[in-house]
């Protein structure tokens, strides 16, 4: 979904600091609603939390901008961490200089009774010094490739993501770790415009152990079967230490435990993943299991939202973590799409869950970082429905609610051509695409540093 002033005008920044004297811009982006100079224009300015805050109305700051070279600026300090508004108001006089155009043009009266455009309201926000020092970044922890058992090429698959706005992703094969490692050498040599991030899903045993293991230097896979019997007995060691609480299977418990400290030890972070999946008319996890890991367990992070695992599930696992919270118990979150199908007719949307972080920059150390100091925010979006619901802490929602309405829709359109990009030089290795993909990553890095303030 895409707010309609997006199509008539840009606000650059439209992210600043709190308290500090800012320079906004606002540029017409047609002819239909192109700035008239000499003419004054009347813009209101309140803050969607701060504006009720008192019984007498809205408050509501009026400034008189006139245009210079087609555009609108001002300087102004937003004084609180929060939405703001800009309404602006079409001046009178508007109506009168389209009709006076019009008539000397055509040598008639105008018939259309639409002049001036209508009144816009724009939207800006407002952050504090730690949030703003951050960048928005969209990002996949939990998806498959052919080489385990989705349908597509793991270049493809990282390719489609690219196309629909996202920064980072974690394929993470059942089994298979290589596969991670592999897409990145794909694309040596192309641009830096998406973090490839090792991962795998951990299966031991039997498969009712699923885990996803994002950003490790070594596989688990690997080491469990490579060395059965000695992990074996870790295990069997833990199932007679762990305080494990009663009436939950010991090595079931232990079992999963394990994986999580193993990826601990490789440097990944472990997440507990889709425990309400509906597998074989089961839940995959029950109640007893989820509840002893979520509280006396070792993973770093909770799946909350799991688009291939579908609403029934998503829904469980959210009133699961709520009522986890409720009691004490809050893990950090991630959405992930669990995808086996990334190209969909919908481009903007590949998959139905995913992640939105706040980190200092696109490195494994920072989107780590980020979601253990919970700047991430679960996103459930289903194809060929325009409204999405966000989870996580309530200061991350809002902010993340107001990009995913004024920067993601054109963010996203200046990513499509780079996604596609990457299909064709993973295919010819062809010099030439890489510095065509090089000056469209000027372009959306040029977009995305005047959205946040930053040119």
């Amino acid at each position: 979904m895409k707010e309609k002033h997006l199509t008539n005008y840009r606000l650059t920044p439209s992210v600043v600091k709190i308290n500090t004297p800012t320079e906004i811009t606002i540029t017409a982006l047609g002819e239909n609603t192109a700035f008239i100079d000499g003419l004054e224009y009347e813009l209101q300015i309140w803050g969607t939390e701060t504006a009720m805050d008192s019984l007498d109305g809205p408050k509501v700051e009026r400034m008189i901008l006139k245009p210079t070279d087609g555009k609108l600026s001002f300087m102004y300090s937003f004084p609180a961490e929060q939405q703001y508004s800009l309404k602006l108001i079409q001046p009178q006089e508007l109506c009168n200089y389209y009709l006076a155009r019009y008539k000397e043009r055509y040598h008639s009266a105008c018939p259309k009774k639409n002049f001036p455009a209508p009144n816009t309201v724009l939207s800006l926000y407002c952050l504090q010094e730690d949030l703003y020092e951050t960048t928005a970044y969209k990002g996949d922890l939990h998806l498959h490739s052919f080489d385990s058992d989705g349908r597509e090429s793991k270049e493809n698959v990282m390719a489609n993501l690219k196309k629909a706005g996202y920064d980072f992703a974690a394929l993470t094969d059942h089994y298979w770790y290589q596969s991670s490692v592999e897409v990145k050498e794909i694309f040596e040599g192309f641009p830096d415009i998406f973090t490839f991030l090792p991962g795998e899903e951990v299966h031991m045993e039997h498969e009712y152990i699923h885990s996803a293991v994002i950003g490790g230097h070594e596989s688990v896979n690997s080491h469990y079967y490579e060395n059965r019997e000695q992990c074996d007995a870790e295990i069997r060691a833990l199932e007679d230490s762990l305080d494990i609480p009663e009436g939950v299977d010991r090595h079931n418990f232990a079992c999963r435990y394990w994986v999580a400290a193993k990826a601990k030890e490789f440097g990944a972070m472990p997440i507990l993943s889709h425990p309400y999946w509906i597998w074989e008319d089961v839940y995959f996890m029950s109640t007893a299991i989820t509840q002893a890991l979520f509280e006396h367990g070792n993973y770093e992070a909770f799946e909350l939202l799991n688009g291939g695992c579908g609403r029934e599930t998503n829904t469980l696992q959210t009133a699961f973590y709520f009522e986890e919270r409720a009691k004490g118990f809050d893990m950090p979150i991630v959405g992930s799409s669990d995808a086996h199908v990334t190209d969909r007719k919908y481009d903007s949307l590949p998959t139905s869950a995913y992640t939105v972080l706040f980190a200092k920059d696109r490195s494994w150390k920072s989107i780590r970082e980020a979601i253990l100091d919970k700047r991430s925010v679960a996103v459930e979006h289903y194809e060929n429905d325009e409204n999405f619901r966000l989870y996580g802490d309530f200061r991350m929602v809002k902010y993340a609610n107001f990009l995913l309405l004024n920067y993601y829709p054109d963010y996203i359109n200046l990513c499509h051509e780079q996604g596609n990009l990457m299909k064709e030089y993973a295919r010819t290795k062809d010099p030439q695409i890489a510095e065509i993909a090089e000056k469209l990553k000027t372009r959306s890095d040029a977009y995305t540093d005047a959205f946040f303030g930053r040119k």
